[in-house]
């Protein structure tokens, strides 16, 4: 007998008998049987082994037990590629040219009986295998032609059959003086098949379990750590370094800007040389909502992406350029999965997770976590944006409520010393009133009525924008004359601080607008202006250009920082401090949304110690509207 084994087949107690004569066979017993399935029953229990190496085992009995001169064992992928997993035989040389034996290639087209076996699930045995497969193949397929080298006598193919699919098969030969195969041995290689089937699904189940016990710890550990902060900054950085390495090679979270831009907020890799090539990938070639791949796709359609593979030759359409390109192929990812971040009817962002090097591949039951964690994860950026928001709405509340105050009581102080004096003229005794006196103070008191009165129209036109009541009373107006008429308004404030209003009002520009509304728009600006201009000169121009009528106030003041022109249209903003300059932060807020209202535009151009041009944009009513 020859005792030696190869490495692949150690923790088998057996000895591999040598190439057996017509003396030294034994036909298959109920006895051989009952022995070997109990051995392989035995060797399939043993949890701590790996799947190939107890498929080996388990091949290698039927050669020790008679079932078979030479083993073959394939599992099938979820794609149907069959994968030879197992290859032995009773003499070790045959053995090592067995295992050069290849598979047979699903993309045959004959009409094999191996792959019929693994499409139908139906068993088929060869008595003479040589007689019986000439007769059923005229032209044999190569890997059938390579099987014949070995001189079969019999053959048995015998599928391992899952709940909904074929897992594999096994191919058992005898050669030489062997007896054939007779309707027993099919029995008991079937039952072979069942046993190791079974043994494949309970550690197909035990898989499952553990790694939905991982998936749930690492959700109850994600969700944990969305709630220990609000800056969510810092929350979705941890999401994304607990996701590896158990649901990921590669995490990554990018949020929408307001502008439209697409930002890379945490990365996180097994790798931390990887984790900065994906930086690098971010900080040249940022995702855009216009890719056909990744978090931009993702973000734009609002939809998640599952590649189960990725394929090498895919990589240049995605790619902007060579240098890109390599880029991408030094993450070396396999599989990835991107899905949005949607709280409240839209899209803050995406998270992808990619293997990248662990050879795993998504499917769409990782798509249900993924969903869960980014459900868990946008509600957890929105909640902590609507903090941030209200606590900048209680800011914004208290500095208005103080600069009100203060306005307020601007207009009263004068107002209630001028009546006090008023009252004290008339109460004087004997004294003959003053006409010019009089008078003076009565345009004083006007002039404080007027701008407490002011100051409480722009709260009410708040009030009615926000709350949809804002109503226009179309007319046609002549936007040159209008922006005269507020100017001449304005000339004595503007020759108190020596400043020259310059009009640029070639022609008139009418249109269908609401007069009072407009009206209010020009003198905002003009408001505005020569509060900003320093005494510096003021240019007004009208002008009709091809989609309407065109207002422009331009000063050569103090100018706007770059930081604070995004939100000056923003409700109780303001460029510059309240001490140093009064109101409540409404005029270029109202503005906006009045030109708006028009179905206009209203932008700022303006550069610190320049100056600030305001161009209006209104578009011009048809006769009928």
């Amino acid at each position: 007998m020859n005792n030696s084994s190869d490495g692949h087949d150690r923790g088998v107690r057996h000895e591999a008998p040598g190439p057996r004569g017509p003396d030294t066979w034994e036909q298959t017993t109920p006895e051989n049987s009952l022995h070997l399935l109990s051995e392989a029953g035995r060797l399939l229990s043993q949890r701590t082994r790996g799947l190939r190496r107890m498929l080996r085992d388990v091949a290698r009995l039927t050669t020790v037990h008679g079932l078979a001169t030479f083993c073959l064992v394939d599992l099938v992928t979820p794609e149907g590629q069959p994968q030879r997993v197992a290859a032995v035989h009773t003499d070790p040389d045959q053995e090592v040219r067995l295992r050069a034996l290849a598979c047979h290639p699903r993309s045959d087209t004959a009409c094999s009986p191996w792959l019929e076996v693994i499409h139908t699930g139906v068993p088929q045995r060869f008595v003479d295998f040589p007689v019986e497969i000439r007769r059923q193949m005229g032209v044999l397929p190569e890997p059938l032609v390579a099987l014949e080298e070995f001189a079969p006598r019999s053959v048995l193919m015998v599928p391992l059959k899952g709940r909904r699919r074929v897992l594999g098969l096994l191919l058992l030969g005898r050669c030489g003086p062997e007896p054939a195969y007779g309707p027993m041995d099919l029995e008991v290689a079937e039952e072979l098949a069942r046993t190791v089937v079974a043994a494949m699904e309970t550690r197909r189940l035990a898989r499952r379990a553990r790694r939905a016990e991982r998936r749930a710890r690492f959700i109850a550990r994600a969700s944990q750590a969305l709630a220990a902060s609000l800056d969510f900054r810092v929350t979705l950085d941890r999401v994304a370094q607990l996701a590896v390495p158990v649901v990921a090679d590669l995490c990554t979270v990018d949020m929408l800007e307001e502008d439209g831009t697409i930002r890379r907020l945490a990365v996180a890799h097994r790798a931390p040389e990887k984790a900065a090539v994906a930086w690098e990938l971010e900080h040249h070639w940022p995702s855009r909502l216009d890719d056909a791949y990744g978090p931009g796709r993702v973000i734009r359609e609002g939809q998640p992406e599952l590649r189960g593979d990725v394929p090498d030759s895919k990589l240049p359409r995605a790619a902007r350029d060579g240098e890109h390109l390599r880029a991408l192929r030094s993450l070396g990812l396999e599989s990835y999965l991107t899905t949005p971040l949607q709280a409240r009817g839209r899209t803050l962002g995406a998270i992808t997770f990619a293997y990248a090097g662990s050879h795993r591949r998504y499917r769409q039951a990782d798509l249900r976590l993924a969903m869960e964690l980014a459900s868990r994860a946008a509600l957890a950026v929105d909640n902590a944006l609507l903090y941030r928001a209200s606590r900048e709405a209680v800011r914004l509340r208290d500095e208005f409520l103080s600069v009100a105050s203060h306005e307020l009581k601007t207009p009263l102080t004068p107002l209630n010393l001028r009546l006090q004096t008023l009252r004290r003229e008339l109460e004087r005794k004997g004294a003959p009133l003053d006409p010019l006196r009089i008078k003076e103070h009565v345009a004083v008191l006007q002039r404080q009525c007027k701008r407490l009165s002011t100051l409480a129209e722009g709260l009410l036109d708040v009030s009615r924008l926000e709350a949809g009541r804002l109503v226009l009373d179309l007319d046609y107006v002549d936007l040159s004359a209008l922006m005269r008429e507020v100017v001449s308004r304005f000339a004595a404030q503007a020759e108190r601080t020596s400043t020259l209003l310059e009009v640029t009002a070639p022609e008139p520009v009418v249109g269908r607008w609401d007069r009072i509304r407009l009206e209010q728009v020009v003198s905002s600006l003009l408001s505005n202006a020569l509060k900003y201009g320093a005494g510096r000169p003021i240019h007004i121009s009208v002008e009709q250009v091809t989609t309407g009528a065109r207002l422009t106030v331009r000063d050569e003041g103090i100018g706007i920082s770059p930081e604070h022109l995004p939100r000056i249209f923003d409700r109780f903003e303001r460029a510059v401090s309240a001490e140093h300059f009064g109101g409540l932060g409404l005029g270029l807020y109202l503005t906006r949304h009045l030109v708006e209202a028009f179905g206009g535009t209203i932008r700022a151009l303006s550069e610190p110690g320049k100056g600030s041009t305001f161009e209006v944009n209104l578009p011009l009513a048809s006769p009928a509207a």
